[in-house]
């Protein structure tokens, strides 16, 4: 990475259970919104809370506890029958996707070091593994994506 991306690197304290042992809980997460995001990379979002809609619900749900976002594992995107781009991400406690509208979407950015691909692996569980193999059908595709507004920590 080069110097002038350098200072875009962001982290934080990862909380709950959702990701097994890709992401622990209580882990220290390094984000790098240079990184381009691919299928089943560790993402962190950051959800317009005056987004509105039907994701409306799940926004409000999750800000009202003073969280900014989520981190979920991402499984690619397709654009709608209205011309939107929708991103698939996944959590493997307990197994579920959800689709997020770019609309809803402030940022994401891929969490560096973390992720299914990483090398070396994380000691992954047997119920991590069995989630991670109902997620599977659910990636759009193998491209890489770039970060979705990866200055957003430099606005005011």
């Amino acid at each position: 990475m080069d110097a002038a991306n350098a200072g875009q690197i962001y982290g934080f304290q990862f909380c709950g259970n959702c990701l097994g042992e890709i992401v622990p809980n209580g882990s220290d997460i390094e984000v790098d919104p240079s990184l381009e995001i691919r299928p089943l990379d560790v993402v962190a979002v950051l959800l317009d809370l005056e987004a509105g809609g039907a994701f409306a619900g799940f926004i409000n749900s999750i800000g009202a506890d003073g969280f900014m976002g989520v981190c979920k594992v991402y499984l690619g995107s397709h654009v709608s029958k209205h011309g939107e781009t929708i991103h698939l991400v996944g959590q493997l406690n307990p197994p579920v996707v959800s689709p997020i509208p770019a609309s809803a979407i402030k940022a994401m950015h891929r969490c560096a070091a973390v992720g299914v691909l990483t090398e070396p692996g994380p000691a992954l569980t047997e119920e991590d593994v069995a989630a991670i193999e109902l997620l599977l059908p659910f990636v759009t595709d193998g491209d890489e994506r770039p970060a979705i507004n990866p200055q957003w920590r430099m606005q005011k």
